[in-house]
């Protein structure tokens, strides 16, 4: 069962419908076109998981990375905020087990997504090193949200430091 995501960019947003699955096939996509916005001084991203079916652990990783943006880079200094909208009982079980709503805002009631014009956003990667650095920061954000995931990731994440070496090493 694939995923896909729709998201639209104001001067005060980015938002993000997940359609299906979020996974690590989509986060990529989605971490650049909200990394755009936030070069241009957007600092709120309000994801609605209503037709979610499912979130992986790099897509949730992902979403907490966002709160750790470098606002260096950026005009507007201010942190970046993530509010979940729309959770259905399988992506509020997903995001509890890794620690999520410690640290971003879920509305627990149901909430009418703006009417703006959403874009398709392109799905895969276009290089493995890129994965694999986006799948790495994504469980190095879960490890730094909550402690407890440092046992559950931790192993996983030092394979992935190992694994972006010898690609650097290789040149791929």
């Amino acid at each position: 069962m694939a995923g896909y995501l729709e998201a639209a960019s104001t001067s005060d947003a980015v938002y993000v419908r997940v359609v299906g699955l979020g996974n690590f096939n989509n986060a990529g996509p989605m971490r650049e076109y909200a990394e755009k916005a936030f070069n241009d001084g957007v600092r709120c991203v309000i994801v609605d998981l209503a037709e979610c079916t499912g979130l992986d652990s790099t897509f949730m990783g992902t979403l907490m990375g966002f709160i750790g943006y470098d606002t260096d880079k950026s005009p507007n200094p201010l942190p970046v905020t993530v509010t979940v909208v729309n959770a259905t009982p399988p992506t509020m079980r997903a995001m509890n087990s890794l620690g999520l709503p410690k640290i971003l805002h879920v509305r627990p009631d149901p909430v009418d997504f703006p009417t703006c014009r959403l874009e398709r956003l392109r799905e895969g990667w276009q290089d493995r090193r890129r994965r694999t650095l986006l799948i790495r920061d994504a469980h190095v954000a879960l490890m730094k949200a909550d402690r407890e995931n440092e046992a559950r990731f931790g192993p996983f994440v030092a394979a992935l430091v190992k694994e972006t070496r010898d690609m650097l090493d290789c040149g791929d």
